[in-house]
Parts: C-alpha cells; structure tokens; sequence
C-alpha cells in the first residue's frame, strides 16, 4: 500500500492505493491537467480562453474540459440553475453556454468557472489512472472531495462547523464519492437563480457514484436543503450538519 500527498488544486491532495508508483505518479499528474486545462484563473486554460473568446467565435477545448461543461450543463438543469458554473453579476446564465461538438460558444458575454465542479472530476479521473494501472483498492482524498474503490471504505467523518476540533462520522454507505461544501470560516453562499448571498454556518455532505456528481450537487442542496426530487435523480444522498452538531440526512 503506498500512501502520498501533494499540493493540488488549492490544497493537499492525498492518494492511498495499493498501486505502483509510476500508477501514483501519473494519478497525480492527471489532477495537474485538470487543473492546467480548467483553472479560471489562468489565461491559457481553456476556462481562460472560453471567458476571453467565446462570446466572439467558438473555442475548441480538450475533452476533459467538454465533458465537465456538459455535466455541469445537465446538473444545472436538473438542479432548476441551483447549480451554475456561470459566475453572477454578467446577467448571463448556464443557458448562455453552447456546446457544439468540441467547441463552446457564449451567447453574451460571461465569466465561466468550473471550480464548483473540476476538483470532483480530477478526483474522478485519479481514481480512473489508479485502477487503469493495476490498482485493485485505495482511495483519493482532495480536501473535501473524497472518492474510494475496491474494497477500500474507510469512515468518512466531517468536521462540526461550530466546532472544527470535533468530527461527526457519517453513517456507513454504499457510495464511492463523497463532497463537502461548508462554511467553516465564514464562507458565504451566492445563489446563482437570484444573485442573493448569504453567510452559511452549516456543512453539506452528498454521496453519489462519482465524486464529480458529489461536488456539484453540495452546492445544490446547500441552496435547496434536502431537496429529495434532486438526489433521486443522481442516486445520491446527502448529510448536514448544523452549528450545534446535529447531524440530518436525506436520500432520493
């Protein structure tokens, strides 16, 4: 069993697998694409160039890069744009995007970030290199993006919001992907439907096959609280956790 950590996606990311480590290197090295290829802050990133071009001529994007926008697409359309990768304050929404092939395209100007959801795929992906390289169990933990494969299943435990020394443990599920939204530290929550914001003093856990899933669908139900019609549509449940500990769950 090898277990490593490294800096990634604007935290540690730690993999434990029973792999090679030639397997655990290029897991991590296809985290750094994802990063390379969907950072909204890099200007060669093809998030970078869909903000600077798209609203002008179709932009080509790696396939990675496709697929994440066409599942953020349809989670924002299930979640009814509870869920957007379109920044506020443009007036553009989800429905501007276009997706054509490999191409995107926008139909008004827009700022675009996938960050809500790239980190749950690059999990995703890692998971994918481990097991194509022979890795029969392990895990990869991204910060609050959790995936397990193989017989690997180890407690999944949040941390209390009004109390970070204290961590509740979640209750044993069947699901390989696990993503936390929180506000730990006063973090505040936009919703994309109204532009509204408001501070949050609660965490958001969802369960689902996929950590990319999982990621996104926590800033849904964070907006819509259990929202059972939503969790249903992904096979996914969800658990929070409020101020003073208490623990509440809902699945579809």
């Amino acid at each position: 069993m090898i277990r490593r950590a490294r800096p990634h996606l604007g935290t540690i990311v730690g993999i434990s697998a029973d792999a090679t480590p030639p397997a655990v290197s290029a897991a991590f090295a296809a985290i750094e694409q994802v990063h390379l290829l969907m950072s909204a802050q890099r200007s060669d990133s093809d998030i970078g160039r869909i903000n600077r071009e798209a609203f002008r001529r179709s932009v080509r994007v790696h396939a990675w890069t496709f697929e994440v926008l066409e599942r953020a697409m349809q989670i924002s359309e299930r979640s009814g744009g509870a869920f957007d990768i379109v920044m506020p304050g443009t007036g553009a929404h989800f429905t501007d995007i276009v997706l054509e092939q490999s191409c995107v395209r926008l139909r008004r100007p827009a700022r675009v970030d996938v960050s809500g959801i790239a980190k749950g795929f690059a999990v995703d992906m890692a998971v994918g290199v481990l097991q194509a390289n022979g890795a029969r169990a392990g895990s990869v933990n991204a910060g609050g993006d959790l995936r397990f494969f193989g017989d690997w299943q180890g407690a999944v435990r949040v941390r209390v919001p009004g109390n970070l020394g204290a961590a509740i443990c979640l209750p044993p599920s069947a699901h390989e992907a696990f993503a936390t939204s929180s506000g730990y530290f006063g973090a505040s929550l936009n919703d994309p439907r109204t532009g509204a914001c408001a501070a949050i003093d609660w965490s958001v856990t969802v369960a689902a096959a996929t950590c990319l899933v999982a990621d996104a669908l926590t800033k849904a139900v964070a907006l819509l609280g259990p929202a059972r019609w939503l969790l249903k549509q992904f096979e996914a449940a969800a658990f929070a956790i409020d101020g003073d500990g208490r623990l509440h769950a809902a699945s579809g």
